[in-house]
């Protein structure tokens, strides 16, 4: 009867355990969600907030063209396919720049429960939860989580793949090593910057993890297979290859280039001069920056708060984050490729290490201080106006350009003119300039788009040119006895009127 009662008692307690067990991760999990369903939330609240600009105009002209044509001019620009083609499927249902953006927005909301699982494996629960905070609100995810471009996509897909293959690593199986190939592979597909986070996962997985030479090899199996399949498109799209002797926008490796990219680390794309509110927003950001500095720190003060496990989890995620952004560095001796949206596709991996340093303060105050910066600057560039309003400026020269007028577009411009423009407006445009780099997007420019001088027809029926152009960018390439007589600017763009 005795051993009967401890037996039960023995079960009750055991019982119990488990009982608070499940609570607690059902808690853990519950959090997580909620955090993952605001950031989601918010990234969906801003994704028709502002009208397109340069960049994403390539992929809205694009993708709104049959899927021969689409890949006929991403093969010829700069980038993989992978994330043209969903955006492509997307906008066949869902037009406007909220459609091109969603798939962006969702990949970034996708990293926020990534990037608590990570976070949890360097600082517990409490590092999951801070991670998953950190993801929803740092300014460089959200941001490119709402631009129609594949970085976002990217970065998520790096993020990924750096948790499956530590994963496999613990536990290897067939499955796993499928997966990992497979998310490598959909991120060489959708940016080839991605392929930086190869050397630097296996080094972590050698040297880190410690994992024995027979998982290494397997998971350097999986990543050659998925690099390998990238081979298709590489031969496709051999016209990119004659981009590396062209001139590039990128600016040599400086002081400036290094810094501007681990600025943007911590306070997400730089502002163009003519922002409103240029001088609080950079405040907003330094102040951001500072947050994200004192969590580094902290976390290299208190990493002895983390554990062995804790401190070996930090050192793996340092190593796939930072080993890949470092590796931009020799590149740009044979080009300069130091920018933040290049380094941004890798440094995933990173933000959990910053949340770990949020998580190991030992002061509440600090961390809620810390946060809140985060939030506020994010939400003061969400919603500040770092756009050109392109769709108003279209409607007005709609209303003044006449038949025998031109329209000039610096290249800049055109792009977005091409995308937003009614036919009858379009008709009436060029880009008039001796030459346009490629990085403008010429791939998706239709024929005849550029021409080196004023039509004669204009000149002749002395018609006015108006120039498009934002306000840093130069004069237009005119016939001597044309000069301005009038300019309309709105933020961040102007027109300027030039007649004989």
């Amino acid at each position: 009867m005795s051993a009967d009662r401890s037996l039960s008692s023995a079960r009750a307690l055991t019982g119990a355990r488990d009982g608070a067990a499940g609570w607690v991760v059902g808690a853990y999990a519950g959090r997580i969600t909620v955090v993952t369903i605001a950031g989601l939330a918010a990234r969906l609240a801003l994704l028709a907030y502002q009208p397109l600009w340069r960049d994403e105009a390539f992929t809205a002209v694009a993708v709104s063209r049959p899927i021969g044509q689409m890949l006929d001019a991403v093969r010829a620009d700069s980038a993989p396919p992978l994330a043209y083609v969903v955006e492509h499927v997307v906008a066949s249902v869902w037009t406007g720049a909220a459609g091109l953006r969603l798939f962006p927005a969702l990949a970034g909301a996708a990293a926020i429960p990534i990037g608590a699982a990570l976070g949890r494996r360097i600082a517990g629960d409490r590092g999951g939860v801070v991670s998953a905070i950190v993801c929803a609100i740092a300014p460089a995810l959200v941001l490119t989580s709402v631009d129609a471009r594949m970085y976002a996509i990217a970065t998520t897909l790096v993020m990924a793949s750096t948790l499956v293959l530590w994963r496999a690593t613990e536990q290897p199986s067939a499955a796993r090593w499928f997966v990992y190939g497979l998310i490598t592979a959909l991120a060489l597909y959708t940016d080839y910057f991605a392929v930086l986070a190869i050397p630097a996962q296996l080094v972590a997985t050698r040297f880190v993890l410690r994992a024995s030479w027979r998982t290494t090899m397997f998971a350097t199996v999986a990543a050659t297979i998925a690099a390998v399949a990238l081979i298709p498109w590489l031969v496709a799209a051999t016209a990119q290859l004659t981009h590396a002797g062209q001139s590039f926008w990128v600016p040599q490796v400086g002081v400036n280039s290094v810094g501007g990219a681990f600025l943007q680390f911590f306070t997400g794309p730089p502002l163009d001069p003519w922002v409103p509110l240029h001088t609080l927003l950079t405040t907003l950001k330094g102040l951001a920056c500072a947050a994200g500095l004192v969590a580094v720190f902290a976390l290299i003060l208190r990493r002895y708060a983390l554990g062995p496990a804790g401190r070996q989890a930090a050192i793996f995620c340092a190593t796939c984050g930072l080993g890949a952004v470092l590796l931009l560095f020799p590149l740009s001796i044979w080009h300069p490729l130091v920018d933040g949206r290049y380094a941004g596709v890798v440094w995933g991996p990173l933000f959990p290490l910053v949340a770990a340093g949020l998580a190991v303060l030992p002061i509440r105050a600090l961390f809620a201080a810390c946060t809140a910066t985060l939030a506020a600057c994010t939400l003061a560039l969400s919603l500040a106006t770092t756009h050109p309003p392109t769709p108003s400026v279209i409607t007005w020269l709609d209303q003044h350009v006449q038949a025998s007028d031109l329209v000039d577009d610096y290249p800049s411009q055109y792009l977005l003119f091409l995308y937003y423009a009614p036919p009858r407006l379009l008709s009436r445009t060029l880009v008039v300039q001796q030459s346009v780099a490629w990085f403008w997007g010429t791939a998706a420019y239709p024929p005849g788009a550029v021409s080196a001088t004023i039509p004669e027809s204009v000149v002749a029926s002395r018609g006015a040119v108006y120039y498009v152009r934002q306000v840093d960018e130069p004069d237009p390439l005119l016939p001597p006895n044309y000069t301005a007589r009038s300019t309309m600017c709105w933020t961040g763009v102007c027109v300027v009127r030039y007649a004989p």
